[in-house]
């Protein structure tokens, strides 16, 4: 992958949207999630059509609430499984919420249950955004999507926020080394990425599309 992870946004205004999207509430829930990246939800559900997310990283609940409107507008039924450490407080009709921790995710998304999930399916990494949580997503998917289907990699923006040391290098080298060892399981899409400018994006060349490049993991028989 030849695309730089540097962002469209200005040093300086980064901090002030970041404080807006950490008060941003979807219908009074807290929501967490940057307004362009909604806008740019809003479209690629329109586009994919998903008829189930998954979602790692539930939090207040509120962003699994917004993805189950946006597959009801556009016109598919609701059929969201978000997973957190800890469920959220909340109760929402076509919403699954799941105790799981990223780093055993075929623990929480066995064969089996994946089997009944809907397709296609859109999945949206949201949870520990470290490099180990991020890599962890990316293998995992890579060998359960199908072509055509959607992961997005959120929060490669904590680059530069100056916190990606915090997160060990976190979604933007998880990204960048995934696509080294493995370049042909995904292609990032730059039409959603680059949407409203080059990387206009809290998810840097997150928005990944699987291709239909099959896919081993380094010590799989």
């Amino acid at each position: 992958m030849n695309r730089s992870f540097k962002t469209f946004f200005a040093a300086g205004q980064l901090p002030s949207y970041q404080a807006g999207t950490f008060r941003y509430r979807y219908r009074g829930v807290p929501c967490l999630k940057s307004p362009i990246d909604i806008a740019i939800y809003l479209s690629l559900i329109h586009e994919a059509k998903p008829r189930t997310i998954v979602e790692i990283g539930s939090k207040h609940g509120g962003s699994a609430l917004m993805f189950r409107d946006f597959m009801e507008l556009a016109g598919a039924e609701g059929n969201v499984v978000s997973i957190d450490l800890q469920r959220p407080d909340l109760s929402v009709p076509g919403v699954r919420f799941m105790e799981g921790d990223i780093l055993r995710l075929p623990e929480v998304l066995r064969d089996d249950f994946l089997d009944e999930l809907p397709r296609p399916w859109l999945v949206v990494e949201d949870s520990a955004h470290t490099f180990e949580a991020c890599t962890s997503a990316l293998g995992f998917f890579a060998g359960r999507l199908m072509p055509g289907e959607w992961l997005i990699i959120e929060d490669g923006v904590l680059d530069e926020l100056g916190l990606d040391s915090k997160y060990d290098g976190g979604p933007n080298r998880a990204i960048s080394q995934f696509f080294q060892r493995y370049p042909d399981a995904y292609s990032v899409s730059a039409r959603h990425c680059d949407m409203f400018g080059a990387n206009a994006t809290y998810n840097p060349n997150g928005y990944l599309q699987r291709t239909a490049a099959p896919f081993r993991e380094a010590g799989d028989a």
